[in-house]
């Protein structure tokens, strides 16, 4: 029996439909779907609804059509960044929730270094250098006031630590959202408080994951996120007052 389309527009139902299909694990990565004739069938539908959400399947990089061999479902890595960055350009509260977003993401990964550290206190020892590393060019970009080298330096700090934890969604959601945390990075340092203060806020995190305690490096980016979010807010707050 047809798995048919009933009301809303043809095509987003198309779309959920296909969709579900790769949720399902019906098609995996590298798997070839049905034709657009198969599916137009299976839907109960014209097959011009099906090529167009194919269409917009390909431009998000989920879906692959091939000329002459079929379409193909993409690995993850090959997604268009264009979904979650619309969604976030057109948030009404964006960079706070980003924040809390990025918070819940780092939360998860500093808890996990601190417990391998703990577990095993030789683990990470050339992240911990470069890590180091990395607060010491920060100090020296506070010196200079050279801004745009410590929010560089800022993003490079965490990001380090969350590719260290080797989880391939969250770096590579990391690095799609690179842009927005740059913008925050960038007001949060234009705090009057926060400028010269990011290379001893980051040692203290620093310390936290050395510890060894989950708990300690759970506090310490709770803190940081909490940090971060005032700062940010005072910027806004100061530029909506200018």
């Amino acid at each position: 029996m047809p798995d048919r389309i009933r009301q809303q527009t043809v095509v987003g139902q198309v779309m959920e439909k296909i969709r579900d299909l790769i949720a399902t694990g019906k098609y995996k990565s590298g798997d070839k779907i049905p034709t657009e004739q198969e599916l137009a069938d299976r839907f109960g539908i014209g097959r011009s609804s099906v090529r167009e959400a194919i269409k917009i399947f390909n431009y998000l990089g989920v879906l692959e059509s091939r000329t002459a061999r079929g379409t193909f479902v993409c690995d993850r890595n090959n997604i268009s960044s264009e979904a979650l960055t619309w969604s976030i350009l057109l948030g009404d509260d964006e960079l706070f929730e980003l924040i809390e977003f990025r918070g819940a993401l780092e939360l998860w990964c500093f808890m996990a270094l601190a417990r391998q550290i703990g577990d095993n206190p030789d683990t990470h020892k050339k992240l911990m250098k470069k890590l180091e590393n990395n607060i010491e060019k920060m100090r020296k970009a506070e010196k200079a006031e050279d801004r745009s080298s410590l929010v560089r330096l800022d993003y490079n700090f965490h990001k380090m630590i969350l590719e260290e934890v080797g989880n391939s969604i969250v770096n590579s959601l990391y690095e799609t959202l690179k842009s927005f945390l740059y913008e925050e990075i960038k007001k949060a340092h234009l705090s009057v408080d926060a400028f010269p203060r990011q290379a001893d806020n980051h040692l203290r995190l620093l310390s936290a994951i050395k510890s060894g305690n989950s708990e300690t490096a759970a506090g310490a980016i709770k803190h940081h996120f909490r940090e971060t979010a005032d700062f940010v807010r005072e910027t806004m707050q100061r530029e909506k007052e200018l």
